[in-house]
């Protein structure tokens, strides 16, 4: 039984979808390379990175996980609910930019009270998690995607 939930998800992983969504669980880790996405770093030079990578992978590989896991329940796996995941992502994206763009006039404005000291906290709690969001919106779409694939395969081998 376990060995052919293994294999059934090395098969699902195997499509072009899942591969993409297997990509959007490793892409965190090449940011650090790259700069693509780049993540806030506050005015004393400190990034949050080590903590927002790990995290964003984390999420996104349980993402890749738990959308296996629910193979057996139709209505949560359609294309519907992938284009909504995917627009949830891009959303929460822009947002992410946004507020790392513009989060010394929103802490002027919204938190008087805070100095610049807290930048780095402010980031992490206020911005950071748009960022895990993404990665995690954008896998589950890939990953429904992948399981769309996966069980059209897999009845059409049963025919």
């Amino acid at each position: 039984m376990e060995t052919d939930d293994f294999k059934g998800f090395i098969k699902y992983l195997s499509s072009l979808w899942g591969a993409l969504g297997s990509i959007t669980v490793i892409f965190p880790l090449a940011d650090v390379l790259f700069k693509v996405i780049p993540l806030p770093v506050d005015p004393y030079g400190k990034s949050t990175a080590p903590i927002a990578i790990p995290i964003t992978s984390l999420v996104a590989f349980f993402m890749l996980f738990y959308t296996f896991a629910q193979r057996q329940n139709p209505r949560a796996l359609s294309a519907r609910h992938s284009g909504a995941c995917f627009m949830l992502g891009f959303v929460s994206l822009a947002l992410f930019l946004l507020l790392a763009h513009f989060e010394y006039m929103l802490r002027e404005h919204l938190f008087p009270f805070l100095d610049s000291t807290d930048d780095y906290i402010l980031y992490l709690v206020g911005v950071v998690p748009f960022y895990a969001l993404f990665f995690a919106c954008v896998t589950r779409a890939f990953a429904i995607l992948a399981l769309m694939e996966f069980r059209h395969r897999q009845t059409r081998t049963k025919a």
